[in-house]
C-alpha cells in the first residue's frame, strides 16, 4: 500500500543526520555516475571535433546556461525551503508558483534568441543558440517538479533523473557525431535528453507528491519576495562564476575557449559533489536552524572539513590531475594544465563557504549573498576585461581565482557577524 502525503512527512522528522548523509551519498552516486557519462562524451565531443569547433560548441552551452537563472530567480529554492518545514503544503507552494515559472521560462527563452542576434558571433553559433534556446523552457518546468524531491528528501529520483539525462544525451550525441551532424547533432541530443528529464521528472514526483498542473501565473508574495533575493544573488553568482567563458568567446577567439574548457570541465567534476552536498542537506539545514540555533563549534568544525578537504583537491590535482585531463582530452590540449593547476585554487577556496552559505539560506539571509555577489561579479566581469585581452584564457583563469578567494576572505566574516545578529549562531 502506498504512503499517504502525512506518511511521508512523518518520517522526515527522524533520522536527519542519518537521512542527509545517505542522500549526499545517493546525489553524490548519481553525480559521479552522470559525471563520469559527461566527461566521457566530451571527451569524445574534445577529441573528433576542431578546438575552435569545439569551442564554438562550449560556447553555445554557455550563453544559453547564463540565461538559465532567469527561469527560476531563486523560487524553486524558496519552494524547498518552505516545503521543507511543512511538506504538507507542497502542493499549494508548486501551484501558486508553476505559471509564473512557466512564463519567465518562455520569457527566458525569448531574451536569450534576442541577444544572440547582437553577439559577434557567426551565423551558425547564433543559429545553435536559438535552437538550443528551447531547453530553459523545458529545464524551468521541470525543476519546479523535481523540488518535490528535495522537500521529501528522496534524492534517489534526481540522481535516477540525472543519470537518464545524462545517458539520453551521450547516446544521441554519439549517434549524431558519427552520422556526420557535428556541432548541430551535440545540440540536438542536448535538446532530447532535456525534454527526457522534464517527463521523468513530472511523472516520478506525482507519486511522491500529487499536485495539479497549474500554467496561470500567480503573484504570491510569501514566494516572491524571499525569491527576490535568491535570484538576484543567483544571477550575479552565475555572471561571476560562468561569465569567463562567455567574455572569451566574446574577447578572443573559439579556440581560447576551447583550450580553456578541459580546466572548467575538471573543476566542474568538484562542483557537482558540491552540489550534491548542498542539495542534501539544505532541507536538513532549514529544519534544523527551524527549531534550534546553531554552535559556534559546531560551525567551526565544518569550516575546517571543508578548509582541509580543498587542501587534499589542490594537492591531487598538482600532483595528478592535469596531466589526467590531457592525456584524456588529447595532447591538443595541453595548454590547459596551466588552467587546471589555477582554477583549482580558486575551487578549493571557496569550498570553505558551504557552511556559511547553508546557514544563510535557510535564515532567510539570503540578502547577504546579494552583497558579496554585487562586488564579486564587479571584480571578476574587471579582471576579465583587463587581463583577458593581454593573456587570453590565462586572464580568465586568474580572474576567476582571484574573486573566488575575495569571496571567501570577505563572504565568511559577514556572514558570521550577520548569523549572531540574527541570533541563529
Amino acid at each position: 500500500m502506498a504512503s499517504t502525503n502525512d506518511e511521508k512527512t512523518a518520517k522526515l522528522k527522524h533520522g536527519s543526520l542519518v537521512r542527509g548523509i545517505k542522500n549526499s551519498v545517493l546525489l553524490f552516486g548519481g553525480n559521479a555516475i552522470s559525471a563520469v557519462i559527461s566527461f566521457v562524451i566530451t571527451v569524445y565531443i574534445a577529441r573528433l571535433l576542431s578546438v575552435s569547433d569545439f569551442g564554438s560548441y562550449i560556447t553555445v552551452i554557455s550563453f544559453v546556461t547564463l540565461f538559465g537563472i532567469f527561469t527560476d530567480f531563486g523560487i524553486n529554492t524558496v519552494i524547498i525551503r518552505e516545503g521543507a518545514k511543512n511538506p504538507e503544503d507542497t502542493h499549494n507552494l508548486i501551484f501558486s508558483a508553476m505559471g509564473l515559472k512557466y512564463l519567465m521560462s518562455l520569457a527566458s527563452m525569448l531574451a536569450v534568441i534576442l541577444f544572440a542576434l547582437f553577439t559577434p558571433y557567426s551565423f551558425e553559433v547564433k543559429a545553435l543558440i536559438v535552437l538550443m534556446s528551447i531547453t530553459l523552457l523545458m529545464g524551468g518546468i521541470g525543476s519546479m517538479f523535481s523540488a518535490v524531491f528535495n522537500i521529501y528528501q528522496d534524492m534517489k529520483y534526481i540522481s535516477i533523473i540525472q543519470i537518464a539525462e545524462r545517458t539520453t544525451f551521450a547516446s544521441f550525441a554519439f549517434i549524431f557525431l558519427i552520422a556526420g551532424l557535428g556541432v548541430p547533432g551535440v545540440i540536438l541530443a542536448i535538446i532530447i535528453a532535456a525534454f527526457v528529464s522534464l517527463m521523468l521528472s513530472f511523472v516520478l514526483s506525482r507519486r511522491i507528491h500529487y499536485y495539479k498542473l497549474n500554467f496561470r501565473p500567480i503573484l504570491d508574495y510569501t514566494i516572491l519576495m524571499p525569491a527576490f533575493w535568491f535570484g538576484i544573488a543567483g544571477l550575479l553568482g552565475t555572471v561571476w562564476q560562468r561569465v569567463d567563458t562567455i567574455m572569451l568567446s566574446l574577447l578572443t577567439n573559439m579556440t581560447q575557449v576551447g583550450l580553456y574548457t578541459p580546466a572548467v570541465n575538471y573543476v566542474g567534476i568538484g562542483d557537482m559533489a558540491v552540489l550534491a552536498l548542498t542539495g542534501a542537506f539544505f532541507p536538513i539545514v532549514s529544519r534544523m536552524v527551524h527549531e534550534r540555533r546553531i554552535s559556534k563549534k559546531e560551525l567551526s568544525k565544518y569550516l575546517g572539513y571543508f578548509a582541509v578537504a580543498g587542501l587534499v583537491i589542490v594537492a591531487v590535482t598538482y600532483a595528478f590531475g592535469g596531466e589526467l585531463m590531457i592525456l584524456a582530452f588529447g595532447p591538443k590540449y595541453a595548454e590547459s594544465i596551466v588552467f587546471i593547476n589555477i582554477l583549482i585554487i580558486g575551487f578549493a577556496v571557496n569550498l570553505v563557504t558551504i557552511p556559511t552559505s547553508l546557514l544563510l539560506d535557510a535564515t532567510n539571509n539570503q540578502k547577504v549573498h546579494v552583497l558579496n555577489a554585487t562586488y564579486l561579479t564587479g571584480v571578476n566581469v574587471g579582471l576579465n576585461l583587463i587581463l583577458i585581452p593581454a593573456l587570453g584564457a590565462l586572464g580568465a583563469a586568474y580572474a576567476t581565482t582571484i574573486s573566488q578567494s575575495l569571496g571567501a576572505a570577505l563572504g565568511i566574516p559577514i556572514a558570521l557577524y550577520v548569523l549572531r545578529r540574527s541570533h541563529y549562531l
